[in-house]
C-alpha cells in the first residue's frame, strides 16, 4: 500500500478522447471538463459533415479556454494516441464491454442520471476486486484530487485479501487527499444496491480480466449494467 501511495500523485492519463457522434454534447462537455481538470489534451472526434452539434461543442470548448483540443475527422482513422482515457457511451459499452486491460487504456462509461453525469453529488465510489484493487485506488483518489470530490467511499469484499486493511486504507487516501470524506465499507452488499442506495458521480472499477478469456469480473460487470453515474474501468 506504500507504493500505491508514492504513486499516485503521477496517476493520469496523457489525454482524453471522445466521439461526438457516439457520446454527443454532452459527452464532450464531460470530457472536456475531466481533460482541464486532469490538466490534459482533449481529443475529439467529429460527427459527420455540417452537423449542428458541432456548435454546440465550439461553445463549450470556449469555458475551456486553456484547454488544448485536436479534431479527428470522422471518416479518418482514429489515432492511437497512448495513454489516453476513452471516454465511451454506455450504449457503445454494451455492444462491446470495455475490457481495458487488452490496451492498457483506461476507459470510462458514460451514463447515468444528468446530477451524475453533472458531478453533483460530490461522490467517487472505488470497487476494489482481487485484480487490479490498487489501480483502481490509485485512479479514484487521482478524481478525488482534481475534481474537488468530497467523499470517497472504498467497497472492499470479504474475500478481497489484496486490499489490504481498511485502516491501511484509510491511511493511503487521507494522506493523498486529505479534505475527503472517506468511508470504508466491508461487507457483501451488491453492487446493485450499492449505485441504488449511495449515488455517485464516477464508480471505479477494474477493467482486468480475474482470467484468461474470463472477461469482466463480476462486480465490473454489475457497475456496467446497473450504475446510475459514468464508470472508470481501471486498466492497471
Amino acid at each position: 500500500m506504500t507504493a500505491v501511495a508514492q504513486r499516485s500523485a503521477a496517476v493520469t492519463a496523457t489525454c482524453v478522447l471522445v466521439g461526438l457522434r457516439d457520446c454527443g454534447v454532452v459527452g464532450v462537455r464531460w470530457a472536456a471538463a475531466c481533460a482541464d481538470a486532469l490538466r490534459v489534451g482533449l481529443v475529439v472526434r467529429a460527427a459527420g459533415e455540417n452537423d449542428p452539434a458541432h456548435a454546440d461543442v465550439a461553445a463549450l470548448l470556449a469555458e475551456h479556454p486553456d484547454l488544448s483540443v485536436h479534431f479527428e475527422h470522422h471518416d479518418g482513422p482514429p489515432g492511437r494516441w497512448e495513454g489516453g482515457l476513452v471516454v465511451i457511451s454506455r450504449s457503445c459499452a454494451v455492444i462491446a464491454p470495455p475490457l481495458a486491460g487488452r490496451d492498457r487504456r483506461d476507459v470510462v462509461v458514460l451514463g447515468g442520471t444528468p446530477a451524475a453525469i453533472a458531478g453533483c453529488h460530490g461522490v467517487v465510489t472505488a470497487v476494489l476486486d482481487p485484480v487490479g484493487g490498487e489501480g483502481v485506488l490509485r485512479r479514484a483518489i487521482t478524481f478525488c484530487r482534481v475534481r474537488q470530490v468530497t467523499r470517497l467511499r472504498v467497497l472492499t469484499r470479504p474475500y478481497n485479501g489484496a486490499a489490504g486493511s481498511l485502516d491501511a486504507t484509510a491511511d493511503l487516501v487521507h494522506a493523498a487527499c486529505p479534505g475527503v470524506i472517506v468511508e470504508l465499507v466491508r461487507e457483501t452488499r451488491s453492487v446493485g444496491e450499492e449505485v441504488r442506495l449511495f449515488p455517485s458521480d464516477l464508480i471505479v472499477v477494474s477493467g482486468r480480466e480475474g482470467a484468461a478469456a474470463e472477461g469482466l469480473q463480476p462486480a465490473a460487470g454489475a457497475a456496467l449494467r446497473q450504475a446510475r453515474c459514468p464508470v472508470l474501468f481501471s486498466c492497471s
